[in-house]
């Protein structure tokens, strides 16, 4: 199987970036203790002060099947939209 690389961008809410940041910290040290997950890793935009990139790779796709319906995701799909405007999902191959 393929493995999974993917690049999130996330535009968060003026005034909620330190705290979103907070939070998604939290969030992607339970992700990274997930079967399958290789490497999880978020940056700041240096070009929009309000943008948070998140760098992925999984195993396979199975394994990121399975991230995005367990609890952790489940319970972080209920905190974002308070701190975000919304996210683009970029699924990539390698060459």
């Amino acid at each position: 199987m393929s493995k999974v690389f993917l690049f999130v961008e996330v535009n968060v809410k003026p005034g909620q970036f330190d705290e979103f940041v907070s939070k998604l910290k939290s969030h992607i040290a339970v992700i990274r203790t997930e079967a399958g997950c290789e490497f999880i890793d978020i940056y700041r935009d240096t070009q929009k002060p309000d943008v948070v990139n998140v760098w992925e790779i999984w195993s396979d796709r199975p394994s990121w099947d399975a991230h995005m319906v367990n609890e952790n995701s489940k319970a972080w799909q209920a905190i974002g939209p308070n701190y975000v405007f919304g996210e683009t999902i970029t699924l990539m191959d390698a060459l």
